[in-house]
């Protein structure tokens, strides 16, 4: 997740900076709530599809039997966990969760994913059904 690895280089750079010059040294207690931030992911208890990485996996899966085999991916990102505020026919009713997962290609964005944090169901935003 790009904000784990934001976090992690800014340790680094916390470290770096402690042992440069101590006058600009954070203290522990901030360190260690930006070490608490790396750990932190997406998360629905008590889902079926509760972690980022199963998301990610079915949205992957849905893609490729979508477009009708393998394609180019460069990446496929979890972007957010969203309770809908509306009924998607086929999908959620209003107040259920769903994952939002990107998929992006060699240059562009390809997909843009719901996997209903129950069901396991997927619904494509991009490109259209």
């Amino acid at each position: 997740m790009w904000w784990s690895e934001t976090a992690q280089i800014f340790i680094v750079l916390a470290a770096v900076t402690t042992m440069a010059r101590p006058s600009l040294a954070l203290d522990t207690s901030q360190l260690r709530r930006i070490s608490e931030l790396t750990e932190s992911t997406l998360r629905t208890e008590g889902a079926n599809v509760s972690t980022e990485d199963q998301a990610q996996k079915i949205a992957v899966q849905a893609y490729f039997k979508k477009m009708g085999g393998l394609r180019a991916l460069e990446t496929a990102k979890v972007v957010s966990n969203h309770r809908l505020g509306v009924q998607i026919r086929g999908l959620a009713r209003k107040g259920d969760r769903v994952w939002e997962v990107r998929i992006y290609g060699v240059r562009d964005l390809s997909a843009v994913i719901w996997v209903h944090s129950q069901s396991a169901k997927t619904f494509f935003l991009i490109p259209r059904e």
